[in-house]
């Protein structure tokens, strides 16, 4: 997961400011946006990172497919060794990974899962549509490039219900076509309990930096005492929501 206190966000527009009234706690609350937004690409290369097998060159691993020089396993080729390809070269959008099974399933030896990784599974309809059609064309693109069966999937890694990503992304997508984080870690060999135990140890980091940060606003000093002072007399502290 990305960590808060590594943040460098670009100059925003002054909303956390005008929310805020308070300069510093603007920017700590931007650097956490720039965090979340980092945490999709993070989880990208944590996953990369743990697979055991893993492709550089996607051209040659074709070829060597077709040349029977492969070992059966499972392949993840991501986004930097897909844009290299010239074989799959793409105009529109690409999807995260490509997860390659090589098997001596007689029915279907060989499949390239196509996979879209998203950190979250709340889309509105527009966005749920435009993902299945992205992942939709890119199948019937890559399919005749590659000496594969080609399947493609959404996968929600923080989701572990599968009705719950169909109704998050609106029914766009069939419960065939979506991934919960464990099954996609299942399918590349993953401990997915492993996995998210070393993230949820880097959130525990994003939250005593931002406990710490915002403790030095004198604002928020002041505020937290009052708070505690009313608590102390057993008074009610206002609700301002």
């Amino acid at each position: 997961m990305a960590k808060i206190r590594n943040a460098k966000p670009k100059n925003s527009s002054g909303g956390y400011d005008r929310v805020l009234n308070n300069a510093v706690l603007a920017v700590l609350m931007q650097k956490v946006q720039s965090t979340v937004i980092s945490n999709g690409t993070e989880l990208e290369k944590l996953i990369y990172s743990s697979a055991a097998h893993t492709i550089d060159d996607l051209d040659r691993f074709i070829r060597d497919s077709n040349l029977g020089r492969v070992e059966n396993g499972v392949y993840l080729c991501g986004k930097k060794s897909l844009k290299k390809s010239e074989k799959c070269q793409y105009k529109g959008h690409e999807p995260d990974f490509l997860v390659f099974v090589l098997s001596d399933d007689e029915e279907d030896p060989r499949t390239c899962n196509i996979v879209e990784l998203k950190d979250g599974d709340e889309f509105d309809t527009k966005k749920s549509s435009a993902e299945h059609d992205n992942l939709k064309d890119y199948a019937v693109f890559l399919g005749p490039r590659i000496p594969f069966s080609v399947k493609f999937y959404i996968c929600c890694f923080n989701q572990n219900d599968s009705a719950r990503i169909c109704a998050g992304l609106k029914q766009k997508f069939t419960p065939e076509e979506v991934l919960t984080g464990r099954e996609f870690c299942g399918m590349l060999g993953i401990d997915y309990d492993e996995l998210t135990q070393e993230r949820a140890c880097e959130a525990q980091d994003n939250l005593l930096y931002f406990a710490e940060e915002a403790a030095r606003v004198p604002e928020v000093q002041r505020a937290v005492m009052r708070y505690l002072g009313s608590a102390g007399e057993g008074g009610i502290y206002e609700d301002r929501s």
